[in-house]
């Protein structure tokens, strides 16, 4: 890991719903270096998204409320931060790719406006440096006639090309950090693999580091550097990628990685995790994927897990490996 540029210690985004409180991300900890790429998996209603809509501000309060941690970016926690402090930073040095871009985009403004607006607010260029910039930030993302594309609505371009266009606004200000909230949603396989390799080419030209959220493991295979496996509001595995592919310790990565389909192999069943996730609206007592667990015991039911080092590198949120501690 580089020079720590994000800490995130023991975040916890709950939801006040009509049915209760929802502990979407309930103890969240991670760090990230300079240049380094994170990925963040798990099944949808794992708190992905929403530890990444937290350390940008995003989260819609209410119903959202940050009941308590720490989100350190270059050594200052943003939840000490007012609006106007942290719409400073966000856009500039730290940036988002939302996951569906014809729903993030403004359909009733051109792509090059769209860029624009984020350079007016950070930036002191004058319109025609605007101009310049814009058309050098599509032609960066691989948009051809870059002149032209600018003055395009979202509805005129296809969906790898309106991502394209996410990505030159997130990167418009140079940010350190760049969040990808499963950039590749409802693209091809062939547009999946173009965006990737961007995104990848991208943060190497400019230092950034990327945080990648995704539910695709074969993704994380051939991106990342490490992998932060989430259930139920938890990070219940952290650890380099080749490490979780080699060694998964956490039954849960391990039931996930058993269902994926193996290259010629037709005659491999895949397996099913049984069982649901748990209805974040209640008090767990103890492990949340408890219920589910082929490995569980008697103690599972009553003690929570503590995410804890194995090895050097790797931590895991497991009571099998009380004896490891």
């Amino acid at each position: 890991m580089g020079e720590l540029l994000l800490e995130v210690k023991d975040l916890k985004t709950w939801f006040h719903t009509e049915e209760g409180i929802v502990r979407a991300v309930n103890g969240v900890s991670f760090g990230l270096g300079q240049g380094e790429t994170l990925g963040i998996v798990g099944e949808s209603g794992s708190g992905k998204s929403v530890s990444s809509y937290s350390i940008m501000g995003l989260v819609e309060m209410p119903p959202g409320r940050i009941h308590g941690g720490e989100i350190l970016f270059k050594g200052r926690n943003l939840l000490d931060l007012d609006d106007r402090s942290l719409s400073a930073i966000r856009g500039k040095e730290m940036a988002m790719i939302f996951q569906e871009p014809m729903t993030a985009l403004n359909p009733i403004m051109t792509c090059g406006e769209q860029i624009r607006e984020a350079l007016e607010i950070h930036t002191d260029l004058t319109r025609s440096e605007q101009d310049g910039r814009i058309v050098e930030l599509l032609t960066e993302v691989g948009i051809p006639a870059p002149e032209k594309r600018m003055n395009a609505y979202p509805h005129e371009l296809s969906g790898g090309m309106r991502q394209r266009v996410m990505i030159a606004i997130a990167l418009s200000c140079n940010p350190s950090l760049l969040i990808a909230d499963e950039p590749t949603t409802a693209l091809d396989v062939t547009i999946q693999a173009q965006i990737l390799e961007l995104i990848g080419k991208l943060q190497k030209k400019h230092n950034m580091a990327v945080i990648l959220i995704t539910h695709d493991l074969a993704v994380v295979a051939e991106t990342v550097d490490r992998v932060a496996v989430m259930y139920a509001g938890e990070i219940v595995e952290n650890a380099p990628v080749k490490e979780i592919f080699k060694n998964p310790r956490h039954p849960y990565t391990q039931a996930l990685l058993k269902s994926i389909p193996e290259l010629g192999r037709t005659d491999k069943k895949l397996e099913a995790i049984p069982g649901r996730v748990p209805n974040l609206t209640e008090e767990i007592p103890g492990c949340p994927f408890e219920n589910r667990c082929s490995r569980a015991m008697p103690l599972c039911q009553t003690t929570k897990p503590e995410l804890l080092p194995l090895d050097e590198d790797h931590l895991c949120r497991c009571l099998l490996y009380g004896e490891e501690k």
